[in-house]
């Protein structure tokens, strides 16, 4: 992810980079934990793929029943305690809806005592006040609300009436002490309305979304104007909201965008932005991050379905990420030699190292060109000086 709030309060965000360089995974906050220097991957968990709602976008495989063979508890415990041993610096808890499994608790509140951060990812409708006492209780410091199900109730996509039906969730959690943000997911369904959602965020009083930006089945050539579209509406309300925190997802081109757009706007900050960029490194796929689903397998990133390379009811989870004869994660760590076509050329490939899951499913190769960067040919071959930097 970008988080572009942060990003643009560069000075701040780099004293507290080098403050907390080389400190163990577990010293340095989870805000930091994209730039710091750890072994282990951070940690995506599909833990069940039961879910409350049918979300016509679920890229998780959800249902409303949960798969027979998921990960029963002792395998679930015996799995975070490894996560525990190799220092895993920080767990994020997906679905389904993590909170349909009756032992969600018993799990969450393991992997605090063994000293994992947990973050969980959840619809929020079924999340009561009692709910988020124990949440809280379970050491459990930040919950990111999806707002596809609450948005599609009505049947069409309505971000700011999901916000209105999410709203005693956030309630209920900030009383008990715990953070949230919500995800929205922005298309040409609602892009117009985007001014209306994002004043209705503001007015929950919450201080951080994140945009997930979906474009159904169409070609990715003919939403690159929409992209920018969506990306210059955001850093111009990032850049005059510095109290909000704006996070996109999925699209690591974003971040070159802004750095681009900070160049023309204030040169001497994005000396420091860039570096601030190449340490966070781009799509981590493979590398900082891998996803393990419900029945233990491990894929490269959550969108990477397709490509599994390995199980943990077969290994460690250190002896898959860290096997050293396979060679797509060999290439994965090392990604910027191996890209091709535009991602290959361009002077900011170190910055976001592309998609490769987009590149496999539109040409075929994970090294391909990402699809769905909409940086134009200039932007990608063209050096723009910046200023201390040249």
């Amino acid at each position: 992810m970008i988080n572009f709030s942060r990003l643009l309060k560069v000075r701040e965000t780099a004293l507290d980079v080098k403050k907390h360089h080389n400190k163990r995974a577990d010293e340095v906050p989870k805000h930091l934990i994209r730039y710091a220097n750890v072994k282990a991957p951070m940690v995506a968990w599909n833990i069940t793929r039961k879910c409350n709602f049918s979300c016509d976008m679920c890229h998780l495989g959800s249902a409303f029943e949960a798969d027979g063979d998921e990960l029963t508890t002792q395998e679930a415990s015996e799995f975070i305690d490894h996560m525990a041993s190799i220092k895993v610096p920080m767990v994020s808890v997906y679905g389904g809806e993590p909170l349909t499994r009756d032992d969600f608790f018993t799990l969450a509140g393991h992997a605090h005592n063994k000293g994992l951060r947990i973050i969980l990812s959840s619809n929020a409708a079924l999340i009561t006040e009692q709910t988020a006492k124990e949440i809280a209780e379970s050491g459990i410091s930040y919950v990111g609300i999806d707002m596809d199900g609450f948005s599609q109730m009505g049947g069409a996509m309505d971000v700011t009436a999901g916000l209105g039906k999410a709203l005693p969730a956030v309630e209920y959690l900030r009383d008990a002490g715990v953070g949230c943000g919500v995800r929205i997911t922005i298309g040409d369904f609602n892009l117009s309305q985007m001014p209306f959602i994002i004043e209705a965020i503001e007015n929950t009083g919450l201080k951080r979304f994140a945009v997930c930006q979906h474009f159904g089945d169409r070609d990715w050539k003919t939403v690159k104007k929409e992209r920018r579209i969506i990306i210059d509406f955001l850093i111009d309300y990032a850049m005059k909201n510095s109290e909000m925190e704006v996070v996109t997802e999925q699209l690591y081109d974003d971040g070159v965008y802004l750095l681009q757009r900070v160049t023309e706007r204030e040169p001497e900050l994005a000396v420091e932005m860039e570096k601030l960029l190449a340490r966070q490194g781009g799509c981590p796929a493979g590398d900082r991050i891998v996803n393990v689903d419900y029945r233990g397998n491990v894929h490269l990133c959550p969108y990477w379905k397709g490509r599994t390379i390995g199980n943990i009811r077969e290994r460690k989870l250190s002896d898959i990420c860290f096997d050293e004869e396979n060679e797509i994660l060999v290439r994965m760590k090392d990604k910027t030699h191996y890209l091709k076509g535009r991602c290959g050329r361009c002077i900011h490939k170190h910055l976001c190292r592309g998609c490769g899951v987009r590149a496999e499913e539109m040409c075929g190769d994970p090294f391909g060109a990402d699809p769905a960067c909409y940086l134009t040919e200039e932007e990608i071959t063209v050096h723009v000086p910046i200023a201390n930097n040249t």
